[in-house]
């Protein structure tokens, strides 16, 4: 796959010389990356270590257009775990192709109101910055857990009818189902499951080790996902209505299975996962009120079924079996509301409040995050600052002090070479109580980003 995929982009960039003095030329554009984290704790370990190449692709014979986006990528330091690993470069010097999208679009498909686009693409949903209840086409890219609204491309038959210059009513049907991608490097375990275990001597918490996953049947019914999406302007707003019939891209635990050492209260637990399917009728709006930019979208999961989790306990002779709820029958929703402003001075807010991250799921399961970033430029530009960063949630409104968190995510950005910029900041977090970025407390790091782009 990785050898049929660097043909493909070797084929394209020798192409794209010899066609750059047609009518209709090759397209090409990207950036050259390189993103470089440090943990601040002891040990001083990298968190993570990127070198990118984002090649863009674009190709038009009217009325077909082609597109494709393409990263070859550097990851990590070696894998090699033993000696004849270091016989293999992908473990020495850990590298990755990833096909992000590579689609053909034709305008005026059947007829002039009609476009219809067919191969891997990302269809993004919805109004609100990088948080979207509504956006629930394409699988979760979580290998960078930081990257807040990443996703992976789909194979998709994507079809849009214009009725209106700024109405339309937009298909979209995914034939196979696809997961989202987990946290890799430092970051693999924030989203572990663990199970609370009551025993008559101690309480624990016991980490799965071992997962079973049960994916959906690749058959047109068990792993397709559709939507519809309507979308119009009206009083000076954008807004669109949507529904969707898809899995969700992250699975639940219907069945964990605990050996208990009655001696030494050693635990293993296993576990298996499936993907659970969702009825979801969403809507949002942008526009602005004055100088403010305002903008809302809402979510409202309908679980196709619930969802319980088996759990069997094995305690010196003794079975115990008990059953949790993983995910109630009944509807839940979620939303963000968000506004922007810009300053006489030029400082520049943007502010969201969320109810539901993408990892929760279930009535009673969502919790609530406000989410903040200030900014300003200096020196004509080429200087820009972001002093305040960051976000707040809260688990327990009635116990706020024990369980909440927050994180920043200051940043520095020098733009004083065109087309380059160098990026200095950090991330930091802390907070009590049980949810994701306390889980992240330990994990403060520095950051340094470069980009080039072309």
């Amino acid at each position: 796959m990785k050898t049929a995929a660097f043909v493909l982009v070797a084929v394209f960039m020798v192409h794209s010389m010899p066609l750059a003095s047609q009518e209709n030329p090759l397209l090409w554009r990207g950036s050259v990356e390189s993103d470089q984290r440090l943990f601040l704790q002891d040990e001083r370990e990298w968190a993570w270590n990127e070198n990118r190449l984002d090649l863009s692709l674009e190709k038009r014979v009217s009325p077909l257009h082609i597109r494709g986006n393409i990263w070859l990528r550097h990851l990590g330091p070696s894998i090699a775990e033993t000696y004849t690993d270091l016989q293999n470069k992908e473990k020495v010097s850990p590298w990755d192709l990833d096909i992000r999208e590579l689609y053909a679009e034709v305008h005026g498909f059947i007829s002039e109101n009609m476009d219809l686009t067919v191969g891997r693409q990302r269809i993004a949903w919805g109004t609100a910055d990088r948080f979207n209840p509504t956006d629930n086409l394409n699988p979760y890219d979580l290998e960078d857990i930081l990257d807040f609204g990443r996703a992976m491309g789909s194979d998709a038959l994507n079809m849009q009818w214009y009725f209106t210059r700024n109405s339309s009513l937009q298909m979209v049907y995914i034939p196979r189902f696809q997961p989202a991608s987990m946290p890799r490097g430092a970051f693999a375990g924030v989203f572990d499951l663990s199970v609370p275990v009551d025993l008559p001597n101690a309480k624990m918490l016991i980490p799965v080790n071992e997962t079973t996953l049960i994916l959906p049947k690749n058959n047109l019914e068990e792993g397709s996902n559709v939507g519809l999406r309507w979308r119009s302007f009206l009083l000076n707003t954008d807004f669109s209505l949507s529904y969707v019939y898809a899995r969700d891209p992250l699975p639940l635990a219907t069945a964990v299975d605990i050996m208990i050492d009655p001696l030494t209260n050693e635990a293993e637990a296993s576990a298996v996962m499936e993907y659970p399917r969702h009825h979801i009728a969403g809507g949002d709006f942008s526009g602005s009120i004055r100088r403010i930019g305002i903008w809302g979208e809402a979510a409202l999961f309908i679980p196709k079924s619930g969802f319980d989790t088996d759990i069997t306990i094995h305690f010196a002779e003794t079975v115990i079996n008990e059953k949790v709820v993983a995910l109630h029958e009944d509807p839940y929703l979620k939303y963000v509301l968000g506004a922007d402003y810009t300053f006489s001075g030029g400082t520049y807010m943007n502010v969201q409040f969320i109810r539901g991250f993408l990892h929760e799921s279930g009535k009673g399961e969502l919790n609530d995050y406000f989410v903040i970033q200030t900014e300003r430029s200096f020196l004509q530009n080429r200087l820009k600052i972001q002093p305040l960063a960051g976000g707040l949630t809260v688990s327990d409104w009635s116990n706020i002090s024990g369980d909440y968190a927050w994180f920043i995510t200051p940043e520095v950005t020098w733009q004083g070479i065109d087309n380059l910029e160098i990026t200095l900041g950090g991330y930091f977090f802390d907070g009590k109580g049980n949810n994701f970025f306390v889980g992240m407390k330990d994990k403060n790091m520095l950051r340094l980003h470069v980009k080039a782009s072309f």
